[in-house]
């Protein structure tokens, strides 16, 4: 603790006490600070120490030395100027050396206080405080205090959200002497559980997820990493020992790359929702994962605007499913924000929605309405279209590169049977309706979503309609939510553009408390608009979302 500042655990502010005395971070800021201003140069070093390495010149290392010194003794001078507090009402932070600067964030706008801890930290014996507003998003917190101690963090998290409604924690009863709760670390120990993840679904989240493109651009840094690492005599001796550009030596390839990428897929899961909780206590919800990098978020339910089921081709050949949210300013840009729980039974969706987000789950399972039977080729084109230009692509890069085969085109109309089904299934799966005012669409192939938004919480409305579109009388309409992320947008395609145009005036509108489920527009029931008059849609079942 810094010298003649006191300690928050000494003077914890509970409800009815008041502010929090001006304090610095625990010095390991310095360690960790310095640790994340050398990391972006951490490649570039082991590269550079390894291909001197092998030469026999170590003077290189002079340099790096002093750097990292200078880096540590400015983290140093840096920690003396900042500070944070508590003062009349608002979060004050203090910061910069030369160039002073005062940030103030009123108590009763800040939504969410996270608590985090990375192995670093652990190390150090605290924890990364992370503070958002509605303002926050685009993956940044408006506060961050990367090292303050584990009771100092709970106490500054309690008194931050305490006029923002209950916290069932029931208080300080359940607090050691010290001001920490009895085990406490990154875990959502708070409130009622609602879900937790056995170390066998963490395994089966990874399996499932479909993510495997990220996994397979690490593959490809990997392979450039050792490019460099590695001397060129190692390298000529993997290539003298490869099968060459024959079919036998492409699938081998396209195999292994698949296995490497499904595997570190499943570490990936493995790494950030092992020992997943998910919690609610009174207007919040608490969610608490991680192995190395351990985290508690805090989403309170007032900023949700949408809630989604996702379901991967995997995970629908086995029934399961995963819940994901959209949250007005929610500072989150990486995989896992936004994700309720990462892996659920599709059976248990409906009621897990209810338990967890009740404002967001139809009393009913009712059904969706489809796009016309003539929007078919419309869905079939949409996914043909990316494996066309694939193709022309393979074609060409055939013609004009002599290491590229004929055949490697011509290997690219396997895919088209695949997309053909994508396609059938995007058309088949598609569908919307607007129930007790909330607007329900489903859409996806192979892959598929179901999303329930409140209509009060679209932020805009639109109907696109191209001019081959309005030959065959059909329109897309799109609407968005507030979203830190981004994915708050939701788009209908190929809807009748009578539909369309009368959905946009549906969702336009608040809903009336004698009309609170209103059905799916047809000819009779919708406001007449441009290009109204199409069929109405086909109903069918809300199937995905049960």
């Amino acid at each position: 603790m810094a010298v003649g500042l006191p300690s928050i655990a000494a003077s914890e502010p509970g409800p009815d006490r008041g502010d929090v005395p001006p304090r610095r971070q625990h010095p390991a800021w310095i360690a960790i600070s310095a640790v994340r201003q050398l990391r972006g140069f951490a490649v570039p070093i082991l590269v550079l120490v390894a291909s001197r390495g092998r030469d026999g010149d170590t003077r290189m290392l002079v340099p790096l030395i002093v750097l990292a010194l200078a880096s540590v003794v400015w983290q140093a001078v840096a920690w003396r100027f900042l500070s944070y507090a508590v003062e009349g009402g608002r979060l004050k932070v203090q910061s910069g050396v030369f160039a002073r600067r005062e940030r103030f964030v009123p108590v009763e706008r800040i939504q969410a206080v996270d608590l985090g801890e990375t192995p670093l930290q652990r190390l150090f014996g605290v924890v990364g405080v992370r503070i958002e507003t509605a303002a926050g998003g685009s993956g940044q917190a408006d506060v961050v205090l990367p090292a303050v101690r584990r009771a100092e963090a709970d106490a500054l998290r309690r008194r931050l959200l305490q006029d923002r409604g209950p916290l069932s924690v029931g208080s300080a009863a359940a607090l050691t002497a010290d001001g920490a709760r009895p085990g406490a670390e990154a875990t959502a120990e708070d409130g009622e559980l609602l879900r937790r993840l056995s170390p066998r679904d963490v395994l089966v989240a990874g399996a499932t997820a479909g993510r495997i493109g990220p996994a397979l651009a690490a593959v490809s840094f990997g392979f450039q990493f050792l490019d460099d690492l590695l001397p060129e005599s190692a390298w000529r001796a993997v290539t003298l020992q490869a099968p060459g550009y024959g079919v036998r030596g492409l699938v081998l390839a396209v195999a292994v790359g698949a296995v490497v990428a499904w595997g570190l897929s499943i570490a990936g899961a493995v790494l950030t929702w092992s020992n997943f909780e998910l919690r609610r206590d009174g207007d919040r919800l608490l969610i608490a994962h991680g192995l190395l990098d351990r985290r508690r978020r805090s989403v309170p339910l007032t900023r949700l605007q949408a809630v989604s089921v996702g379901e991967s081709p995997l995970r629908r050949l086995f029934g399961l499913a995963e819940v994901r949210f959209e949250s007005a300013g929610f500072a989150g840009a990486s995989g896992e924000a936004g994700v309720l729980v990462p892996l659920l039974p599709l059976a248990e969706a409906r009621a897990f929605v209810t338990a967890a987000t009740p404002g967001f789950s139809p009393p009913s399972v009712p059904a969706l309405s489809a796009p016309p039977p003539r929007a078919r080729g419309r869905y079939l084109g949409d996914a043909l279209r990316p494996m066309v230009g694939l193709l022309a692509v393979a074609l060409v890069a055939a013609a004009l590169l002599p290491a590229v085969r004929w055949w490697w085109g011509a290997a690219v109309l396997v895919l088209f049977p695949l997309a053909v089904w994508d396609g059938l299934l995007a058309f088949r799966e598609a569908g919307w309706t607007i129930d007790d005012g909330r607007f329900i669409l489903r859409e996806g192939g192979l892959s598929r979503r179901t999303i329930v938004a409140p209509v009060r919480r679209l932020q805009w409305r639109t109907v696109v309609q191209t001019p081959f579109a309005r030959r065959a009388q059909l329109a897309t309409t799109e609407a968005a939510v507030a979203s830190g992320g981004e994915g708050g947008s939701l788009r209908l395609r190929h809807l009748d553009e009578g539909v369309a145009f009368g959905l946009l005036a549906l969702l336009a509108s608040p809903p009336r408390s004698d009309d609170a489920r209103p059905h799916p527009p047809d000819s009779a029931s919708v406001p007449q608009s441009p290009g109204f008059g199409g069929a109405a849609d086909e109903a069918v079942p809300a199937a995905g979302y049960t």
